[in-house]
């Protein structure tokens, strides 16, 4: 009777060791995920500011290198950033602004570099967020069908005039959505204002859901959210 009972002892020594190699195995998957999730963005963007250091800095720096002899490491970023800083003083004076109208009409006449002009023009003018009020809106919007909802940025009102009866162009809006998970692509909707509903979002909450596919919820949206439950709940006296 013995060897059954050891064999039965050392079923349970077993099942008790493979069961604690799972708990460590699942604790140290979650340290992984949870060091992949802090390191990974830390260390992305700290190359992508080296990167940009290095770039912005070569652009003058290796020419001062040359002509004292030494290198001074962001004296081409200092440089780079005092030339646009040159440049924007002699955008905002009279004559300046003769000069850059008439480099800007030689670049409009060439018809290739037009088009490649216009395009950067007025991604830099979004970056820079030069119309600030109605970009900042953060909406909801019925897409890409009924019943389903999107998040989307109303970018203008769209007051091109429109040769029918069947639409009134006052009564439109410009939307941008943004595709999951790279929201620099997206579509652009022409959507009726009383189908737009704005949120209490802020852009930078709305691009964490859509970057991150909606697993991202920031604290600042569930708050609202529950103290909206709250105040729905409570019963006035």
């Amino acid at each position: 009777m013995k060897l059954p009972i050891q064999h039965e002892r050392l079923n349970r020594t077993l099942e008790r060791v493979f069961l604690r190699l799972e708990d460590l195995l699942l604790i140290l998957r979650k340290y992984l995920l949870t060091g992949i999730l802090v390191l990974v963005p830390m260390a992305v963007t700290i190359y992508i500011m080296y990167f940009l250091f290095q770039l912005t800095d070569g652009f003058l720096g290796v020419a001062v290198s040359r002509a004292i002899g030494y290198r001074i490491p962001g004296m081409g970023l200092f440089l780079t950033m005092m030339f646009f800083i040159i440049a924007g003083v002699i955008a905002q004076n009279y004559v300046g602004r003769r000069i850059l109208s008439g480099i800007e009409g030689s670049l409009e006449a060439i018809p290739v570099v037009r088009s490649l002009y216009n395009g950067i023009k007025q991604v830099a003018d979004v970056v820079v967020q030069k119309n600030r009020g109605e970009f900042k809106r953060v909406v909801m919007v019925e897409y890409p069908k009924e019943h389903s909802w999107t998040l989307g940025f109303v970018t203008n009102d769209f007051l091109v005039p429109i040769q029918s009866d069947l639409i009134d162009c006052h009564k439109m809006a410009t939307v941008f959505v943004p595709t999951t998970p790279n929201p620099t692509s997206g579509f652009l909707l022409i959507i009726e204002k009383d189908r737009i509903l704005d949120t209490n979002m802020d852009i930078e909450d709305a691009m964490k859901i859509v970057i991150s596919g909606g697993l991202v919820q920031p604290g600042r949206i569930s708050e609202k959210v529950e103290e909206a439950k709250i105040d729905d709940s409570t019963i006035p006296h």
